[in-house]
C-alpha cells in the first residue's frame, strides 16, 4: 500500500511540470493499466492512477475549449467568501449550483467563479443568489518573478471570472462558523491587533492589511497567523494533557482514560480545523493528528513518515489540484523537515533510551532529571528550528521570490510564546466569551486581554522594518545556486562519521563539492561580470498597459511602467519582481513615453527603487533628457531618440526610441497614432527594425500601411490585456501585419514575451508556450465573448 501511495503522490505532484493533462479517450486505458499493474508494481500502478485521477478531475472541472456564450448569462450560486472591497467594487467567490455554464452534471467539489460586483447590496458568505453576469475566461498576468494568480485560482477550483450585472437574493444559509464570524467582526475590528486575533480564531485574514502582511513576510512569521500544524498540535496537546490530568482525580481506569483523552484531543483538533475553514494546511495537520491518535488507540505501529505519506495521499485524493497551492508545499515541507530533524538528531534517541530505562527499572536511578531533559529538548528544538528556517527560507524564496534573514531567531522566540501563551489564551477567551453570550452577558473585555497578549508580537513586526536586510529578493540564478548549496549541506551532514553508511565519506564530500559549484560560479560572475554580445528584450504582461525591459550585461533600461490604481501598481506587482528575478539591480535609463496612466502610472515607484536612473521623457515632473531627436550609447547598443520633434500632449507626444546593435533593432513607439507616424516618415527618420512594439496596443488609429512598410519588421508584439474592454489588438490590424508575413504575438495571449538577440539570430519566447508551458498556464477561454468593436 505504501508503494501505491508513494507512486500516486509522486506522479500527481509532478503534474506541476506537465504540459497537458491526458485527453478523455486515454483515461480508461490508463485506468486499465493501473489495475493490471496493481500486483506487479504498486509504485507504477499508483503513478498511473494519479495520472488518470488528475486528468479526470481536470476534464470535469475545467473547460476543454472555448464555449460560445451570449454576452450575459444567468447562474445560481452560493457566496463562499468575500475576497476584497475596493471603493464601490466588491470581489467575491461563488460556488455554482445551477451549472448551465459548464457540464450539466459535476461531482463535488463544486466549481467556483471569481466575480466582481459594483455597488452591491449587503453580501455575506452562505447567501444563495441568482446572478446575471458577463463571463470572462480564466487568465492572469504571467511574468517571470511575478505572482501566478491563475495557478492559485485553479488550485481553489475557480474556473472563470465574471462581472455581475444584476442579482436576486434567493436564500440565506448561515453556518455556525459564519455566525461566529458575523459576531466577532465588530468586536475585533476596533482592537489594535484584532486582525491577528481573527486569523488565529477563524482563519479569516480579511482584516490583515498590506503593511502587516509585509511585516509577516519579512520576519518569516506568517505561519503563526495561518492555522496549521502548530496550532492544531498545540490545541490537541493541551486538551490531551488536561484530560489525562483530570483522569487522575478518579480511580484508575487503565486504558479507558487514555482513550477518553485521545477522543477529546481529536475532537478539539477537528473543531479548531472547522473554525479555520478546513484549508489545505489545516487538512494536512488534522489528518496527521487523527492518524496518530487512531493508530495509538489501535496500538498499531507506523512510522512518522508513513503517517505523512498517508496524509499527503488523502489530501491529493480529495483535491488533486492542491499541489498548485504554495501553502500546500510550505505545509508538507515543514513537517518533512521536522521529521528529518527529529530522526537525525542524536539527543532525541538519548532521551528516549533514558526514559525506557527509567520505566524498565523503577528502582534504578536512570531518570535523566529535569535539567537534563530541558537541555536535551532545547537542543532538539534548536536543531529543528535552524533546519526549518533554512529549508522553508529557500522554499519561500522559490515560491514568493524573497526570504527573511531574521526568521530563525524570531521563530525561536515566538513559536514557544504562541504555543504556551497566545494560542491557549485566545481560544480560552473565545470559549468564555461564547459562554457569556449564551447566558446573555457581553464579556468583550476578555478580548482586550487576548489583544494584549499579542503586543510583543506586534512590536517585533513593527521593529522588523528597521532590521538590516529584512527582506532579500535573490535572482533565479542565485536561488538555484542556494538550493544546490542546501543539498550540499545535507551531504555534509551525511558525511559525519556517525551518519554515513554504505557510502564512503569521500563520496559525500565529492557530492558536496559538486553542489557548491553553482554558488561559487554565481559569486564569481557577480564580482567579475562578463560583457556580453547578446541582449534581451522583455515585453512584460502588465494588463492593458506597457512596460518593456531591455537587458544587457546585467544592466537594464525600462520603457514605460504600466498603470497604477490607488495602492495598486503594476510597477510594484510585476516590474520590480521581474527585475529581481533576473538579477537586474541597476536601472540605467527609465523612459516615460507620455503621461497616460497605463504608461506612466508606476514612474514614481520605479524612481523610488532606482533613484540613480536617468529619465528620458517630455513630462516636466520626470524628464531629465527630453525626447528631441538624438543618439546615445548604452552598453554597446545604440539608443536613438527619434521624436517627437516638439513636445506635445497626448498619444502623439509619445517618445519614440530605437535600440539595437549593428545587426538588429527594436522600435518602441508608445501610443503614437497615424499623424505621428506620418510625421516620423516626413522627417526622414530611419525606422527599419527587426522587432516592433506595436503603436497604441494595436488600435485602428495606428499601424498605417506606410508606417509598417517603413519599419518592415519581422516580428510585431502587441502589449494588450486579455479580453480588454477596448478589444485591442484589433483583429484587422493583426491581419494587416500577418498578411505581410510578419509574426504577431500579444501579451494577453502569450503572457510575458522575451526576445533574445544574438548577432544575426533571434529567439522568441512566450511565458505560456515556452518559459512555463505547463497545463495550468494555458488560456482557459471559458465564457469568452466576442471582442468589442
Amino acid at each position: 500500500m505504501n508503494g501505491f501511495m508513494f507512486g500516486f503522490c509522486a506522479c500527481l505532484l509532478s503534474a506541476m511540470l506537465w504540459p497537458s493533462l491526458l485527453p478523455a479517450p486515454l483515461i480508461p486505458v490508463v485506468i486499465l493499466g493501473a489495475l493490471l499493474l496493481a500486483k506487479i508494481s504498486p509504485l507504477l500502478s499508483g503513478g498511473l492512477s494519479a495520472l488518470a485521477w488528475i486528468s479526470s478531475f481536470g476534464l470535469i472541472l475545467l473547460p476543454s475549449e472555448a464555449l460560445q456564450l451570449p454576452p450575459s448569462v444567468s447562474i445560481r450560486g452560493e457566496i463562499i467568501t468575500l475576497v476584497d472591497r475596493n471603493s464601490d467594487w466588491v470581489s467575491l467567490d461563488i460556488a455554482l449550483i445551477n451549472r448551465n455554464l459548464i457540464l450539466a452534471h459535476l461531482p463535488l467539489p463544486r466549481p467556483k467563479l471569481r466575480l466582481t460586483w459594483r455597488d452591491p447590496p449587503p453580501l455575506a458568505p452562505g447567501q444563495i443568489w441568482r446572478l446575471e453576469l458577463k463571463p470572462k475566461g480564466l487568465s492572469s498576468l504571467l511574468d517571470q518573478g511575478g505572482y501566478n494568480q491563475q495557478k492559485h485560482l485553479i488550485s481553489q477550483h475557480i474556473i472563470a471570472r465574471g462581472r455581475v450585472i444584476h442579482g436576486e437574493l434567493l436564500l440565506t444559509h448561515t453556518s455556525v462558523r459564519q455566525a461566529w464570524l458575523t459576531l466577532l467582526l465588530p468586536v475585533l475590528r476596533p482592537l489594535e491587533r484584532g486582525d491577528i486575533l481573527l486569523a488565529l480564531l477563524l482563519g479569516d485574514k480579511r482584516l490583515i492589511g498590506a503593511q502587516r502582511w509585509q511585516a509577516l513576510r519579512q520576519t518569516g512569521t506568517g505561519h503563526l497567523v495561518a492555522i496549521s500544524g502548530l496550532h492544531l498540535s498545540v490545541v490537541a496537546a493541551w486538551v490531551y494533557a488536561l484530560a489525562l490530568w483530570f483522569g487522575r482525580l478518579w480511580p484508575s481506569q487503565g486504558r479507558r482514560n487514555l482513550l477518553i483523552a485521545l477522543t477529546l484531543a481529536a475532537g478539539s483538533a477537528w473543531g479548531y480545523a472547522y473554525l479555520a475553514g478546513f484549508g489545505i494546511a489545516t487538512q494536512r495537520a488534522l489528518l496527521m493528528i487523527l492518524l496518530l491518535m487512531l493508530l495509538g488507540a489501535l496500538r498499531r505501529f507506523s512510522s512518522p513518515w508513513e503517517r505523512l505519506l498517508t496524509a499527503l495521499f488523502l489530501v491529493l485524493l480529495i483535491s488533486p489540484f492542491a499541489g498548485l497551492s504554495a501553502g500546500f508545499w510550505l505545509s508538507f515541507s515543514a513537517l518533512a523537515i521536522i521529521l528529518f530533524s527529529l530522526q537525525s538528531y542524536p539527543h532525541a534517541a538519548q532521551l528516549a533510551d533514558a526514559d525506557a530505562s527509567a520505566h524498565a527499572d523503577a528502582s534504578a536511578q536512570t531518570d535523566p532529571g529535569i535539567a537534563t531533559r530541558v537541555g536535551l529538548w532545547a537542543r532538539q528544538f534548536w536543531a529543528v528550528q535552524w533546519r526549518l528556517s533554512l529549508g522553508l527560507g529557500l522554499l519561500q524564496a522559490l515560491l514568493f521570490q524573497g526570504f527573511s534573514l531574521h526568521s530563525l531567531w524570531l521563530n525561536l522566540l515566538l513559536v514557544p510564546y504562541f504555543s504556551f501563551l497566545v494560542i491557549p489564551l485566545v481560544l480560552l477567551v473565545f470559549i468564555l466569551w461564547d459562554l457569556g453570550l449564551a447566558f446573555g452577558q457581553d464579556w468583550h473585555w476578555l478580548w482586550v486581554l487576548a489583544d494584549a497578549s499579542l503586543q510583543p508580537f506586534a512590536a517585533l513586526l513593527a521593529f522588523s522594518n528597521r532590521l538590516p536586510a529584512h527582506w532579500l529578493q535573490p535572482s533565479q540564478a542565485m536561488l538555484a545556486a542556494a538550493i544546490f548549496a542546501g543539498l550540499g549541506l545535507l551531504f555534509l551532514l551525511k558525511a559525519r562519521p556517525s551518519a554515513h553508511a554504505g557510502w564512503p565519506r569521500w563520496g559525500w564530500h565529492l557530492a558536496l563539492s559538486v553542489c557548491l559549484l553553482p554558488a561559487l560560479l554565481s559569486l564569481w560572475l557577480t564580482l567579475y561580470p562578463i560583457a556580453q554580445v547578446r541582449w534581451r528584450v522583455h515585453l512584460l504582461d502588465v494588463g492593458q498597459g506597457l512596460a518593456v525591459v531591455v537587458e544587457k550585461s546585467g544592466r537594464a533600461l525600462l520603457y514605460d511602467t504600466g498603470a497604477a490604481f490607488g495602492d495598486f501598481s503594476y510597477a510594484e506587482r510585476v516590474i520590480l519582481p521581474f527585475l529581481s528575478s533576473k538579477g537586474l539591480s541597476a536601472l540605467d535609463y527609465l523612459v516615460i513615453s507620455h503621461g497616460d496612466n497605463d504608461h506612466a502610472g508606476g514612474a514614481r515607484t520605479m524612481l523610488a527603487a532606482f533613484a540613480e536612473a536617468r529619465v528620458i521623457s517630455d513630462l516636466p515632473e520626470f524628464g531629465q533628457i527630453n525626447c528631441r531627436p538624438k543618439r546615445l550609447a548604452w552598453q554597446g547598443l545604440s539608443l536613438e531618440i527619434m521624436g517627437p520633434a516638439q513636445a506635445v500632449a497626448g498619444n502623439n507626444g509619445s517618445c519614440v526610441i530605437r535600440i539595437g546593435d549593428e545587426r538588429q533593432k527594436l522600435l518602441l513607439t508608445g501610443d503614437i497614432e497615424a499623424d505621428a507616424e506620418q510625421a516620423l516618415l516626413a522627417g526622414g527618420a530611419q525606422l527599419h527594425s527587426q522587432v516592433l512594439i506595436a503603436p497604441h496596443h494595436g488600435s485602428r488609429t495606428s499601424s498605417s500601411p506606410a508606417f509598417i512598410a517603413a519599419v518592415a519588421p519581422e516580428l510585431v508584439l502587441f502589449p494588450a490585456g486579455f479580453e480588454n474592454r477596448y478589444g485591442f489588438p484589433k483583429v484587422d490590424i493583426v491581419q494587416r501585419y500577418r498578411a505581410l508575413g510578419i509574426r504577431a504575438l500579444s501579451t494577453g495571449e502569450a503572457g510575458q514575451i522575451s526576445v533574445l538577440f544574438n548577432r544575426d539570430k533571434r529567439v522568441v519566447s512566450g511565458y505560456r508556450a515556452d518559459l512555463a508551458p505547463f497545463w495550468y498556464n494555458r488560456l482557459f477561454r471559458f465564457g469568452e465573448t466576442p471582442k468589442p468593436e
